[in-house]
């Protein structure tokens, strides 16, 4: 089953933050994720929620997922994402209805 990595960002401060995505872009694809959203138009509708920079990944297990998130090798450029954002991150399972 898909499990997805959805991450809410607030940045602060953007030159780091692009500091950031040149780090944890590449461990996506390493951990066998793959972006499906990332930071593109958000189409408000019956909805108070406002995201900065909404991401989402798919990874093919909740191992995968949780091991990208929690790896010592991600760690530091996690710590680098919040220190240049609010974030909210989330794993959350697909479903497997067709």
């Amino acid at each position: 089953m898909t499990v997805y990595v959805v991450v809410d960002n607030v940045v602060h401060n953007p030159d780091e933050y692009k500091k950031y995505l040149a780090l944890i872009t590449p461990t996506v694809t390493e951990f066998g994720g793959h972006y499906v959203v990332r930071a593109g138009k958000i189409h408000m509708v019956d909805s108070e929620w406002k995201p900065d920079r909404l991401v989402i990944m798919a990874f093919p297990t909740a191992e995968q997922a949780v091991a990208w998130a929690e790896s010592p090798l991600t760690a530091p450029i996690h710590a680098m994402r919040r220190a240049n954002a609010t974030s909210k991150m989330l794993i959350i399972d697909g479903t497997d209805a067709a």
